[in-house]
This record gives structure tokens, sequence and C-alpha cells, in this order.
């Protein structure tokens, strides 16, 4: 895993024209360039803004050069809340061999204890069962069923507890006679 790049785009597009994400996140229908242009400038600027974003995924080749982008994996602010999301998008040929389960627990590892995150959330089609399994195996609980426009999407969330991470509450410093 690497921050995505400018220079990524074109592989990012690849990804994004795949037909198994296709039809797991735009409905079928393709992006244009435009549209993956103007995602990788809010992938971009989200590093820059939080600290945080999502990485390219890569599949080790003989040689840094060489290596085979297959995906985007991460976090990112959900919409206008202060919850941070965690998302992954496998090209189709990668899908199922445990890839995605092991850079979710990576990544869940760097949110709980490196960004010090109190909980991250996925949302995820109920029709997907595969990324579900997958965030299941990563620690996500299904928490209720929401509408966002005309879908309705599992809302997830899981906590540093699940990674062995346990924060002491602050205590207050007032003292009661």
């Amino acid at each position: 895993m690497r921050s995505l790049a400018m220079s990524d785009l074109e592989d990012l597009h690849r990804l994004h024209s795949d037909p198994l994400v296709m039809q797991s996140l735009f409905s079928g229908e393709p992006p244009t360039r435009q549209d993956t242009q103007e995602r990788m400038e809010q992938y971009l600027q989200a590093w820059r803004q939080n600290g945080f974003g999502f990485f390219g995924v890569f599949l080790k080749g003989p040689s840094q050069k060489q290596a085979q982008f297959v995906g985007r994996a991460g976090l990112r602010i959900f919409e206008e809340t202060s919850d941070v999301e965690y998302g992954v998008c496998l090209c189709g040929h990668v899908a199922g061999r445990g890839i995605g389960p092991e850079l979710g627990a990576a990544i869940l590892r760097h949110a709980f204890k490196e960004l010090a995150l109190e909980r991250v959330v996925a949302l995820i089609r109920p029709d997907n069962e595969r990324a579900i399994r997958a965030a299941e195996k990563i620690g996500f609980r299904h928490l209720e069923d929401r509408h966002y426009g005309d879908r309705v999407k599992g809302f997830y969330e899981v906590r540093p507890s699940r990674y062995g991470i346990t924060r002491q509450r602050r205590r207050s410093n007032r003292h009661t006679r």
C-alpha cells in the first residue's frame, strides 16, 4: 500500500471501470474519465486536509516498479459528519483472495493506534454479501439499515476494543466534598 498519487489516475480509472466495481459502487454504470479525475482530486485533498485517505493497493512484483495496481483502500470523513468511514475497492480478478480483510485489519489498526479514532464506520449494500463477510471478518458489526438517496445500505461500525486497544477515560478534576 502507498498513498494514491495523480500518477495513479489511469490505474484508478481502470479499477472504477472493472465490472465487479461498477456493479458494487456505481450501479453498473462506468464512470467517465472526468468522474475518476474528480474522485482522485477528492482523495488527494483528503490526505492534505485530514492526514489520512485512500491508499493504492499493489500486488508485489519482482521490483517495486513491477508491482500491479489492484485497488484502493483506506479511510475518509463520512459525508458531513465527524465519523471516519472505511472503504475498500479491489479489481474483480483479485477479489475473494483474502486481500480485503488483510488490508482492512492493517488500516483499522492504524486508525485506532496512530490516529486514535474512537470508531470507524462502513456502509455496505445488503446484497453485497462478499463485502459484508469481509467487514465482519475484521470486526465490523451491523448497527442498522439506513436510506441513502434511493438506496438502503447497512451501517456498520468497529471500535478500538476489537483490536485490543482500550482508552482510559479522562477523570474530572473536580473534587466533591
